[in-house]
C-alpha cells in the first residue's frame, strides 16, 4: 500500500512539475507499475497471500492492471490517467478477491479521484487528486498494519527513584 501511496505521489509531482503533460504522466505510472509488480513479487514471495479466490483470478488481475497501467495513458480522452484510473480499480477488485474492505475502498476512492481529475479541466485538479489518492493509500496502509498488529502497548510511567545515577 505504502508503494501504491509513493506512485500517487510520484504522479503528482509529475503532473504539477511538467503542467499536466499526458505523457509524462502516463509514463510515471508505467514505470511505478513495473517497480510495483517487481516489488510485490518480492514481498508476496515472503508474505503469500489469502489467496481466497482462485489463483486465475489473480493471475488475470495482474494481468489486466498491468496491461492498463501500460495502454491506459495512450488513450486521449482520458489525458494520460487511464493507468491510474486502471491500477485503482484493480486494486478494488484485488481487495474484492481478498474480502479486504480496506483495500477495495482505498482502490475505488483513487479510481474515482482519477474521473474527477479526468472530467476537471483545471490543471492543477490532477495533481491534487493523484495527491489525495497518495493520501488515501497511506492512510489504507496504516490500518492494515493496525488490523494485523493491534494498538501499540502502553509503556509503564517511569518510576526516578529505581534509577540510579553513577
Amino acid at each position: 500500500m505504502l508503494c501504491l501511496a509513493v506512485i500517487f505521489l510520484s504522479g503528482a509531482a509529475v503532473d504539477i512539475a511538467t503542467r499536466s503533460d499526458a505523457t509524462a504522466v502516463a509514463m510515471a505510472y508505467i514505470v511505478g507499475s513495473v517497480l510495483l509488480c517487481v516489488v510485490c513479487g518480492v514481498w508476496f514471495i515472503r508474505n503469500p497471500p489469502a489467496l481466497r479466490s482462485s489463483a486465475s483470478a489473480y493471475l488475470y488481475t495482474l494481468c489486466c492492471l498491468e496491461f492498463g497501467a501500460l495502454f491506459g495513458g495512450a488513450i486521449e480522452p482520458l489525458r494520460g490517467c487511464g493507468g491510474w484510473l486502471l491500477l485503482g480499480l484493480g486494486i478494488a477488485v484485488y481487495g474484492y478477491l481478498e474480502r479486504g474492505r480496506v483495500i477495495m475502498t482505498a482502490g475505488v476512492a483513487s479510481a474515482l479521484a482519477a474521473i474527477v481529475a479526468i472530467v476537471g479541466n483545471a490543471p492543477v485538479l490532477g495533481g491534487g487528486m493523484q495527491a489525495l489518492s497518495a493520501l488515501v493509500f497511506a492512510v489504507a496502509a496504516y490500518r492494515l498494519h493496525y488490523l494485523r498488529n493491534g494498538p501499540r502497548s502502553r509503556k509503564e510511567p517511569l518510576d526516578l527513584n529505581t534509577l540510579t545515577l553513577l
